[in-house]
């Protein structure tokens, strides 16, 4: 995909690009990440059954933001010696910080986006992560 001239990102100096607030606005920005970390949030989960609760994200994508958050000490996986192999993610203590980060975006987005939900949105999605919990344990 050819991107616009009209286009341009904003660039910033050389010695604000790899500021710890500028990587953490880089790891929260991506969907799939903060997706992960709301469904490990729940417990520990094999890959697959986690790819089913997510959607629509390929194999490819999931495997790739699972090892990047395991290199970022914010998911551990646990490989079991069995036949067939097993292996779980579940969140570390650093991890679950990222529960209150959610929750502060989740809290922000209720005081002043609340009114831009529109009520069929609002029925068809989960609105906080207790809803989507509770969801989650009806399915």
């Amino acid at each position: 995909m050819k991107v616009s001239e009209e286009y341009q990102p904003l660039s910033l100096p050389e010695k604000c690009e790899e500021t710890p607030l500028r990587r953490a606005i880089h790891l929260l920005g991506d969907t799939w990440v903060l997706l992960i970390v709301m469904n490990l949030l729940q417990g520990s989960m094999r890959f697959n059954a986690l790819r089913t609760k997510l959607g629509h994200i390929s194999s490819k994508t999931l495997s790739s933001r699972l090892k990047l958050l395991e290199q970022l000490g914010f998911v551990q996986r646990l490989a079991f010696l069995e036949i067939p192999p097993r292996v779980e993610y579940h969140l570390t203590a650093q991890g679950r910080e990222l529960g209150d980060v959610i929750a502060a975006i989740e809290q922000f987005g209720n005081k002043h986006l609340s009114d831009s939900v529109v009520a069929t949105t609002r029925e068809a999605c989960p609105v906080t992560v207790e809803e989507n919990a509770a969801v989650e344990n009806v399915r």
